[in-house]
C-alpha cells in the first residue's frame, strides 16, 4: 500500500498515543533501511560501470579536458562523464539511465538494465564528442551546406510594377503641369 492511499475500514493498530508513536517509529526505520539498501545498490551499480569504462577515459588524449570520469554519491548517485552528461539509477535502481543537460532541458540518451550496453555507449558518445571536437577545431561543418537560392521575382510582377510606376509619374506630371498652363 503506497502513503497516498488511505486504510479503509481497518481499525487502528495501535490503541494508544504511546503505542501509536513507537509504530512510527518502527515504520519509519524500516523505511529509512530501504532507502540506504536502495542507495547502497544503486552506489554500487554505478561503481562497477565506473570500472567498466575507466579504461576508455585512459585513452582520452591528455589535452582533451572536456571528460573527467567522476562518481559523486550525491541524491540521486551519479556517474559524471563530461561537465553535461551523466549516469544515473532509476527509481527501481535497476536500470542506468544516461541524461544530457541541454538549454532546453534534459534529454535521456540512453536506458538499459545491462552495464554492458550502458558501457558501449558511454564509449560511442566519447568517441563522438572527440570527433565532433576535432570537426569544429578545423573548421568544417557539414551543417553548412551552400546552395543558390531560388529567385523569388517574377517577370510579371516587375512588369506590373513598372506600369504602375509610369502611370503614377504620368499623373504626378498632368496634376502639376494643369494648374500652371492658362
Amino acid at each position: 500500500m503506497t502513503k497516498s492511499e488511505k486504510k479503509i475500514d481497518q481499525p487502528a493498530a495501535a490503541t494508544s498515543l504511546r503505542e501509536a508513536i513507537h509504530l512510527a517509529r518502527v515504520q519509519e526505520a524500516e523505511d529509512i533501511d530501504k532507502s540506504v539498501d536502495r542507495r547502497s545498490i544503486e552506489m554500487a551499480r554505478l561503481e562497477v560501470l565506473h570500472a567498466s569504462v575507466e579504461p576508455v577515459f585512459d585513452d582520452v588524449p591528455f589535452e582533451d579536458d572536456r571528460f573527467a570520469l567522476s562518481l559523486v554519491p550525491s541524491n540521486p548517485a551519479r556517474l559524471w562523464i563530461d561537465i553535461m552528461t551523466y549516469v544515473t539509477m532509476d527509481n527501481s535502481g535497476e536500470i542506468y539511465r544516461m541524461i544530457r543537460n541541454e538549454g532546453t532541458g534534459r534529454r535521456v540518451l540512453v536506458e538499459t538494465d545491462d552495464v554492458g550496453v550502458m558501457a558501449g555507449r558511454i564509449t560511442e558518445y566519447v568517441a563522438h564528442e572527440i570527433v565532433a571536437r576535432e570537426r569544429r577545431a578545423s573548421g568544417y561543418s557539414y551543417d553548412r551546406v551552400f546552395t543558390r537560392k531560388k529567385s523569388r521575382t517574377r517577370p510579371w510582377l516587375v512588369l506590373a510594377a513598372f506600369v504602375i510606376g509610369v502611370l503614377t509619374g504620368i499623373a504626378g506630371i498632368m496634376s502639376f503641369g494643369l494648374p500652371i498652363t492658362p
